[in-house]
């Protein structure tokens, strides 16, 4: 099976995210359900001395995440617009033994299952990364048919214990 895509600046962050770890908005729902029950905890008849630097310093870790969050979307953007392979039609094509990933007018490269580090998903991309840290990104978008998705996570999923 293959899938045509063309990466776009969002596709890049996201994947860019992905691969340190970060979901920008589970981090935010978390930091604002922690401010909003410490918030609801200053109002109640329970009194806590120390409650406002509490919410002070939820808030601060939460502003600061955040800020690395835009610091990464920026140095991604800069990555997209800087590198010309990211902005060229690129397809993606897999089988029992790996995937291969060929950007329009470049060589096709050939990853085998074994030789990926993970694979990671969010709702936009799924990431492939590779022990020399080479990350491939395949934007969900490019899954014509719900099958392929499928077929594609299924076959991913069943080399997990190699990854």
């Amino acid at each position: 099976m293959l899938v045509e895509y063309t990466l776009e600046p969002a596709d890049v962050t996201a994947a860019r995210l992905l691969a340190i770890g970060i979901r920008p908005r589970l981090e935010l729902a978390v930091f604002a359900v922690a401010v909003g029950m410490l918030l609801g905890w200053s109002v109640s008849p329970w009194k806590f001395d120390m409650l406002p630097l509490l919410i002070g310093l939820t808030a601060s870790l939460g502003a600061f995440r955040m800020m690395q969050i835009s610091k990464v979307n920026e140095m991604a953007m800069t990555a997209y617009h800087r590198n010309a392979t990211l902005r060229m039609p690129t397809v993606a094509s897999w089988d029992e033994n790996g995937v291969s990933i060929q950007p329009a007018g470049a060589p096709v490269e050939r990853i085998a299952w074994r030789q990926l580090q993970r694979l990671r998903e969010n709702e936009r991309v799924f990431l492939l990364l590779q022990p020399n840290g080479v990350m491939h990104a395949i934007p969900k978008r490019a899954f014509a048919e719900p099958m392929m998705l499928a077929s594609f996570r299924r076959l991913a999923r069943s080399h997990a214990g190699q990854f």
